[in-house]
Formats: structure tokens, sequence, C-alpha cells
């Protein structure tokens, strides 16, 4: 069904003129809302929100820096939710992008009056629920929702964008990484298109301000699922220190404790043995009943926990493991706008540092660790070209052969690590019939699935992570 658009532009004085519209096409489809034909433009990426604005709210599409809604102040963002197959959790398709990142224009605002927080501080949520394969018109409209920070949120985002300017004001525009920062994040925009930045010679990549998507997603469990998570942190805390001093300080108590220590302590009579045992430790210790990584602010900020079991001699056993990729959706990406680099850009990981002394281990430390811009172009793109070659080529078994037990075991061509000082990629699991569809059948066994893959950190690179100062 196609609407009219009305030819007088309406003009909304209130949050609830502006939710009297939207509210009655909760479950409805985009197309039917579509005046201006936007889902004839498959490229647009901005259709469904033109459609809202124009369709919906009878507003016309205009460039201005403005916030869309300017007589009640309110930025209106069309939004994709997914629900998760498995947990049928919900999450934020992507990030939000806020406003553009001009390095020069920035520098002359404080957090308050920058342009992003004009825009970020009143928004307006409008909710679809993203369906893989499904055309966008036939995606439904879930609900919208005006947000409200809370206050420990905008005293981080505000030492997010503290820092993001301090780069730009010490000429180090180019190393600035989404992984930086908590929940607003300075994402990349275009293909890697370079830009000036005024302090410094050196060219830097274009970005964006955005709610990263791990921050996001919890919004949207806010306004959807009216979800409520454990915190590690208080208000108090944060106003006096950074996320990462704050989660020193409080851990940082335990320094030097063992294991036979931190049991007696908090009194854990379960198996000693137990493979989750150091979680539950670090959750004792920060005095939450779940785990540490399902926290409000270590899933806001999309911070991974990683025990480290550091041997005597200042090894590490195992390499660090990342979830398997599809081949076929990994050809059909590049590098710039990739899962891989993705993760890796935007991902913050707290090591919890266990030292071996004496045949036991002891809590030593923790270390907050992104990559760097300069680790993932120089070392992590050659690893994901090279995988994606590999794949294309279908040259993806170079031998196989028996071994003693009669096992057939398949030698492949994918990045070795010895071939990489950070990553190389090796199977997912130890079962080789787990296995994922070739995007071009391997020419040497005619193979049409292999055996599913992932990218890992060398065991190697993780020492040199956390024994730097």
């Amino acid at each position: 069904m196609r609407l009219e658009m009305e030819k007088k532009i309406p003009v909304y004085h209130s949050i609830e003129e502006v939710f009297a519209k939207l509210e009655p096409t909760y479950g409805h489809t985009f197309k039917e809302y579509d005046v201006n034909h936007r889902l004839d433009q498959p490229n647009n990426k901005g259709q469904l929100g033109h459609i809202v604005e124009e369709g919906i709210l009878g507003y016309p599409i205009n460039s201005d820096p403005e916030a869309d809604l300017a007589e009640i102040g309110v930025e209106v963002k069309t939004t994709g939710v997914i629900t998760t197959k498995k947990k049928k959790e919900v999450r934020a398709k992507e990030r939000l992008t806020i406003d553009s990142l001009n390095y020069t224009a920035i520098v002359d605002y404080d957090f308050e009056e920058s342009p992003m927080w004009q825009k970020a501080d009143d928004m307006l949520f409008v909710f679809y629920q993203y369906i893989k394969g499904v055309p966008y018109g036939d995606m439904p409209i879930i609900k919208a929702a005006i947000n409200t920070f809370d206050e420990a949120d905008v005293q981080i985002i505000k030492q997010d964008f503290d820092y993001i300017l301090s780069m730009i004001n010490d000429g180090r525009a180019e190393e600035i990484s989404e992984g930086d920062t908590m929940y607003l994040g300075a994402c990349t925009a275009g293909h890697g298109e370079m830009v000036e930045q005024p302090f410094s010679s050196v060219k830097a990549k274009k970005r964006k301000f955005c709610l990263k998507q791990s921050y996001f997603t919890q919004l949207v469990r806010k306004y959807i699922s009216d979800s409520e998570m454990e915190h590690v942190i208080s208000i108090d805390e944060i106003k006096e220190a950074t996320f990462e001093m704050a989660m020193q300080a409080n851990l940082s108590r335990y320094y030097g404790m063992s294991e036979t220590e931190i049991r007696e302590k908090f009194g854990f009579k379960d198996n000693p043995d137990a493979k989750n045992r150091y979680e539950r430790y670090l959750a004792a210790m920060l005095g939450i009943k779940g785990k540490v990584s399902k926290t409000d602010e270590f899933l806001k900020a999309g911070i991974e926990v990683k025990t480290i079991r550091l041997k005597a001699k200042g090894k590490i056993k195992e390499n660090m493991s990342f979830p398997y990729f599809e081949f076929t959706e990994l050809v059909e990406q590049e590098w710039e706008s990739s899962d891989l680099r993705d993760m890796f850009a935007t991902m913050k990981y707290m090591f919890a540092i266990f030292q071996e002394r004496d045949g036991e281990y002891y809590f030593d430390r923790i270390k907050f660790w992104h990559m760097t811009e300069q680790e993932l172009d120089e070392w992590v793109k050659p690893v994901f070209e090279k995988t994606k070659k590999v794949l294309l080529s279908g040259k993806i078994v170079s031998r196989t052969y028996t071994n003693k037990a009669g096992k057939l075991i398949r030698l492949n061509y994918f990045p070795k690590k010895s071939q990489n000082p950070i990553c190389h990629v090796r199977p997912h699991g130890d079962d080789a019939a787990d296995t994922a569809k070739l995007p071009v059948p391997d020419k040497l066994t005619g193979l049409t699935d292999f055996t599913k893959q992932c990218f890992w950190l060398n065991n190697d690179f993780v020492v040199k992570i956390i024994t730097e100062k």
C-alpha cells in the first residue's frame, strides 16, 4: 500500500506527537510507507531512514547538520535488530554512526558543545527486525524509543571523546583505533580514505563518531527486552578515574595471592581444577554473582576476559582462538570492512594473568589490550588476504597421508604460525567432521566442504602483549 505525503510539512511540538505517528507502524513493513520509491535504490544505505522520515513522519530529506526534528531537538536513527538463532537474544545489526569526525573542526569544541554530542544526546531510535535474505521492504518495524543515557555512561562517553580529542591535539590522529575507547568509537569511514589532520603532516584515515556495536547492542536490549545487568563499578568510581584505572584499583588488592589463598578467602568448595575457576575468582574479587564478561560495563565496551596462565619460565602453552569463520562469507569481504578487521579493531581484552611459582599459580595482575591499527594493517591483513586467496583458488589441501593410527591427515595452504608474528589459521575444533561449505571445490581432493577454521593469536605474541610495559 502506498501512502501519499501530505503537502504541508508537519511541525512537531512534542515527542508524544512523534510517537503518535510511529506507534501505528509497529509490525508493519517499510514498503507500506515508501512514498518516494526509495526501495528502488538498493545501494542506498539510508533508504530505510528516508522512508521513516518521508513516509511516516512526513518531512523532506535534507543534509542540514542540525537535528532531524529540529523543533524538538531530536535526531532520528533507523536501525536494524538481529535475533540470534541459538539464544534468541537481540543485538544491534551494526554500530550506530552519529556524526562525521572533522579533525580540524572538532578541536574547537568541548564535549557538551560538540556537534557529535548535540546529535547523540537526544536520539529517537526506530528499530526494525533485520532478517538475512529478506528484502528490506519486507522487514517489519518493531518499535521506537527515545534514548536517555545513564549518568555513568555519559561520563565514560565523555572520557572516550576526550581521549580521541587528545590524540588529534597530539598530532596522532593516524593512530586512532575504535578499540582505544569504551563506548564512543571513531570508526573508519569509506574504504580507507586518508585526510589531513591539523597538527601533523601525516594523513589519517577518514572517521566518524559512533556508538560501538557492543554498546549499542546493550541499548537495544534495554529498550526491547528490558534486560538488567550487574555492574562492576559505581558512578562515583567512574567520576574519579577511567574504567581501566577503577578495575585496576579494585583488583590490585588481590595481586600476589595464590589460588589456594583465593579459594580460602572466598570459601570456594568446588573442584579446584574446574575450567571456569579463574572467571569465578575474578567475579568473587569484584563482588558479583555472574560472569565478569556479562556485566553491564564489559558488555557495553565489548571487553573479552581472557585468563592467561604464565609458566614459571615465562611461556604460555596455548595459542588464543577466536570464533570460526564461514568460508563463503569471508571471500565476499574486503579487508577494510571485513569481520576480522572489525573484530580486532573494536574489541578490547582484559587479560587476567596468573603466574606460576613453586608449582602453584598466583594472581599477578590484569592488563587491558587492543590491537593497534599498525598491527592490523601490517600483520593481520596479509593473513586475511592469503586465506581469501587460498579459498578462491580452490587450492586448500596441499597433501594427504595416513598416520600410524590409521587416521587420514590433510595438510592445507592456510597461513601458518611460522609465517606471521601475530596470527595464523587453524581448525576450530578437534573434529574434522565439523565442516563448512567451500566457495570453490578443493582441486586436489574435490571436497566441497572443509573442516571449520578460525584465526588464532600466536602464543608468543600473547606473551609479548602481557610482558610489555
